[in-house]
């Protein structure tokens, strides 16, 4: 009985260090990493921005306003639907809509746009860089929070001409999976 306790635990043991071997399904290489240094001081560099949105909703509807953004605080104005307004900042997420008269609070730690929010923006420890893809003038880097991957995923879209980014759009995937994707024409 001994003999086998002894063996039993040296085979677990062994499959745990092969296990603490492998590398992060996350890891990035090299080139990954830089990319994702040039999106955190894109971002850390903003004071504001302002730009025009059409968002489609995860039925496939459409909206568009305008977006505000400073460190910290977001707020989109809806044009369609007339007078809908979401806010942004201090942890919470509020989403104003008068046509139907309905308010809808959440604290930010429960939807992948705080991430976004965090200042200074770092996409390391709390938050993981899930993927980075690239292609001819496009970088996309995805993001989620380390400790609650489940909770849901940003992926943040810039137009690169190589010497400077230009956010061109979120695409936001809730713990639900639904799919919201805002497209910035600014």
């Amino acid at each position: 009985m001994i003999r086998l306790l002894s063996r039993r635990s040296l085979l677990l043991s062994g499959l745990a260090l092969t296990a603490c071997a492998q590398t992060s399904p996350f890891a990035l290489t090299v080139q990954e990493q830089q990319a994702v240094a040039r999106v955190e001081e894109y971002l850390n560099g903003l004071t504001h921005l302002d730009l025009s949105f059409v968002q489609t909703w995860p039925d496939g509807n459409q909206g568009a306003g305008m977006l505000h953004y400073e460190p910290g605080h977001l707020k989109l104005d809806y044009t369609n639907p007339k007078g809908m307004v979401l806010t942004a900042g201090d942890g919470h997420l509020v989403l104003d809509n008068p046509q139907t008269g309905a308010v809808t609070r959440m604290g930010l730690s429960h939807t992948p746009l705080g991430l976004l929010l965090a200042h200074p923006i770092r996409m390391q420890g709390a938050v993981t860089v899930t993927a980075v893809r690239r292609e001819v003038a496009m970088l996309q880097v995805s993001v989620a929070r380390t400790d609650r991957m489940s909770d849901g995923l940003l992926t943040l879209r810039f137009r690169d001409d190589g010497a400077r980014l230009a956010l061109s759009g979120l695409i936001i995937v809730d713990d639900r999976q639904h799919v919201i994707t805002l497209d910035f024409s600014d």
